[in-house]
């Protein structure tokens, strides 16, 4: 039995903020996000830092990133991504027996009240 491959019970103490659909748009920018199994690459081609942003990935799981300077790439890990609800982003990975999440966008949060920018996610069909 593979129990422990599958993916975990949403825990409520791990639940983020709701998806803030009043500030989604259709603009995006020249940040790349590459999937490499759990991780992704985010690679800021921009001439732009980007401090304080949040990661939002399918309109519904986030994470907090740390700064990101123009020009530099950054690697997370997907399963840190969490919702709502405290579930966890299926990232998947080698000994994992279900497949994983598909990551069809990707998303940066700068405030509160400002409008999402858009990310190019390469690599998942």
């Amino acid at each position: 039995m593979l129990v422990g491959c599958q993916a975990p019970p949403a825990d409520i103490s791990n639940a983020t903020g709701q998806y803030p659909f009043d500030l989604h748009t259709t603009n995006s920018i020249s940040i790349q996000v590459i999937r490499d199994q759990e991780y992704v690459k985010i690679v800021n081609s921009t001439a732009n830092d980007f401090p304080n942003s949040v990661l939002w990935i399918n309109q519904q799981y986030n994470q907090s990133l740390p700064p990101m300077q123009a020009g530099s790439t950054i690697r997370v890990n997907l399963w840190n991504c969490y919702d709502s609800l405290g579930a966890q982003f299926n990232a998947g990975g080698f000994w994992r027996t279900d497949e994983p999440t598909t990551l069809v966008i990707a998303e940066l949060q700068q405030g509160d009240t400002q409008p999402l920018v858009g990310l190019l996610v390469i690599g998942e069909e």
